[in-house]
């Protein structure tokens, strides 16, 4: 085992109200972790720091800097020791040092002994310690006992039962935190002591009491079950009849649904879980736009230098992991979640990236104004898109792969009505219109490439067929239109954007299969 030096060491009574500021102690590389024996026993707050990194047992924490506030109902929660705060962290919320018990409590159940909290364990006012530790933070929390998280932020503890403005599954950064650990708890405020039983069609949900009558730890995937389910509880003082706890607060289900798909389908292991991985990122928000892919990265594998982008330049970073994970042996897997979104300007295979800021939702600016990206994607228990293809990506963000293709004609144009695309379209003639999701009518050109001639080419090129996720949460349906297609353009030789998407019906596929393949360069255009 590594051995440690105790950098910093307070009591918990000199801690209160202070500002803890581990620069003058701390050495920048090094992992550190505080001892929740020294913490619950002797009132002590103390940090170790480890020249390499350890290999005892320890647990995480995963919360946002900004979180529920205290006010006069819930100021009792706080204990005897209040709060303190992190120098070079003030923005974020004061650390309540009776949420650390609560979190220290569940640590030592764990059998783990010591816990990583990022505001202590990385220090706050230096740059190059923080470069360091981003580069490693999916590896700190897969080799974790436990990530416990904090729905609620580290002020106070979630109360499920009172449906409160929860941001925890919003953020970027907590995507990572909860696939990268082997374990992964919610630690919430519970006043009703012992669990009994439950019963339940729609919902699943056990849980172990913590400190008793104050909080208690579930499963992550109960947690997202008894969201969008109804269960009977019978808890020690309480039975719960037609109950929906919101552990994570008032938010838009498509945030539960697509962690759900991420878990059933298999994390990033899988094609499935890979696609709801990028889904899910679209869908959340961060302080800086480059966090949007430095708290994925991890995920699929691949480890990026903090110090080359700068951070705004989600772009860049986002064309780095991609070209990582498709020189591994990964697929394009972001064309399926966002192929309904406008595609980004100078990046088409990827859709538009959205505003982030550090507080509030990922959104993306639309004729009727800014609108969350949770609420413009399809919902996910539609499926994933089984096909997608695999490539190349060079370092101007232009991704090579092959697809069945053919080459379009335009025939028109419609106002965009998503319920009626194609509904009609039984078989390929030579008459026969396809409509794109921006309204342009298309026929697919009777003679292929041979006959079209030296002009910029359009092609519609197929993607695959839409696969439904195994739980039981999104029901079992099955679409009839689940074919996926981009609209393609080329604005320079053999160099294509994406324009559109389609919507096909199902009968198309023996049409498909015929269909030739061709080789797209897709990205731009600047």
């Amino acid at each position: 085992m590594s051995q440690s030096t105790i950098i910093f060491s307070l009591s918990l009574h000199s801690l209160t109200n202070s500002v803890v500021d581990l620069t003058p102690h701390a050495t920048p590389g090094k992992f550190r972790l505080l001892d929740c024996c020294q913490f619950l026993d002797n009132d002590v707050l103390a940090i170790h720091e480890f020249p390499d990194f350890p290999s005892l047992e320890y647990a995480a924490i995963s919360y946002v800097w900004k979180g529920l506030s205290v006010n006069n109902s819930t100021a009792a929660v706080q204990g005897r020791y209040g709060t303190f705060t992190i120098k070079g962290a003030e923005a974020g919320d004061p650390i309540s040092i009776n949420v650390l018990k609560h979190v220290c409590t569940a640590t030592i159940q764990s059998k783990a002994t010591y816990l990583w909290l990022d505001g202590l364990c990385i220090m706050q006012s230096n740059g190059d310690d923080k470069a360091w530790q981003i580069g490693r933070m999916y590896n700190i929390y897969k080799s974790c006992t436990l990530c416990i998280v904090l729905p609620g932020g580290i002020q106070r503890l979630v109360q499920p039962e009172d449906d409160e403005p929860v941001t925890w599954i919003q953020r970027s950064w907590t995507l990572q935190e909860v696939l990268a650990p082997p374990r992964v708890g919610i630690l919430f405020s519970w006043k009703y002591g012992e669990y009994r039983r439950s019963q339940s069609c729609s919902a699943a949900f056990t849980y172990t009491q913590v400190i008793k009558d104050e909080s208690a730890l579930c499963s992550l995937e109960h947690a997202l079950s008894v969201h969008s389910g109804h269960l009977t509880l019978v808890t020690e003082q309480k039975v719960f009849k037609h109950l929906t706890l919101k552990i994570f607060g008032r938010i838009n289900d498509a945030h539960v649904h697509t962690l759900l798909a991420i878990l059933d389908g298999g994390r990033a292991g899988s094609e499935p879980g890979t696609q709801a991985i990028w889904r899910s990122s679209l869908m959340r928000t961060c302080t800086y736009p480059v966090d949007a892919v430095y708290s994925i990265m991890g995920v699929f594998g691949v480890t990026l230098d903090p110090h080359l982008f700068k951070q705004g330049d989600r772009q860049a970073a986002t064309v780095a992991l991609a070209r990582e994970i498709l020189k591994n042996g990964g697929k394009a897997s972001w064309l399926a979640p966002g192929l309904q979104l406008p595609p980004c300007k100078g990046l088409s295979s990827f859709p538009e990236f959205p505003h982030v800021q550090a507080v509030g939702q990922a959104t993306l600016t639309t004729e009727d104004g800014d609108r969350p990206v949770a609420d413009l994607l399809p919902l996910v228990g539609k499926g994933w898109l089984q096909g997608i293809p695999m490539g190349t990506m060079d370092d101007t963000g232009y991704l090579t792969f092959s697809s069945k293709a053919a080459i379009l004609v335009p025939a028109g144009h419609q106002s965009p009505s998503g319920d009626s695309f194609n509904k009609h379209v039984l078989q390929v003639t030579d008459e026969t219109q396809l409509t794109a999701g921006d309204g342009s009518v298309w026929k697919i050109h009777p003679d292929g490439e041979e006959a079209h001639g030296p002009q910029m080419r359009t092609f519609i090129v197929f993607l695959g067929s839409l696969t439904q996720y195994n739980s039981s949460v999104f029901g079992r349906r099955i679409d009839p239109w689940a074919e996926r297609a981009m609209l393609v353009e080329e604005h320079e030789a053999r160099k294509f954007h994406r324009r559109s998407y389609f919507m096909l019906p199902l009968a198309l596929k023996p049409y498909i299969e015929r269909c030739q393949s061709y080789t797209f360069c897709l990205g731009g255009p600047v």
